[in-house]
């Protein structure tokens, strides 16, 4: 749940939005979509006069908070779910997913961004590594 005094104050900063976007755009290895570039990339050179919308800044915000690195989520190690997960990746369903599951051991990561970790918990579920009762949201 995003916090809307925080929105509010950011979507009033232009500076602030300008930096962020532009943070944003430079990390490495992201997992952007293409829409997602065109509209840091708005955001990061638009000398912004106005503050921007209430959703643009929701959008900001979700962005910075997809870019973070988890290393446990709902008191789960991702180095344990990751591993868990590997052993038994030959019960997933779908060719996708068992090479997301393979790539991930070969990396040797201890953390993920939060998308990433949400298609491992998705994989998790199905292979019954977590209960089905706990939630997906990371």
């Amino acid at each position: 749940m995003q916090d809307y005094k925080e929105i509010d104050r950011l979507r009033k900063d232009t500076v602030a939005v300008n930096s962020l976007a532009k943070r944003l755009l430079v990390i490495p290895n992201h997992d952007w979509t293409d829409w997602e570039l065109d509209f840091l990339e708005h955001m990061g050179r638009q000398r912004l006069r106005d503050p921007i919308t209430t959703r643009q800044c929701e959008k900001l915000i979700e962005l910075r908070d997809d870019s973070d690195y988890h290393s446990s989520v709902t008191d789960f190690n991702v180095l344990s779910l990751i591993q868990n997960c590997w052993i038994a990746r030959d019960d997933l369903n779908r060719d996708e997913d068992r090479k997301f599951i393979e790539d991930l051991k070969a990396s040797g990561v201890s953390a993920l961004r939060r998308r990433q970790l949400g298609k491992l918990l998705v994989c998790a579920r199905e292979l019954g590594v977590v209960e089905k009762y706990i939630a997906i949201e990371a």
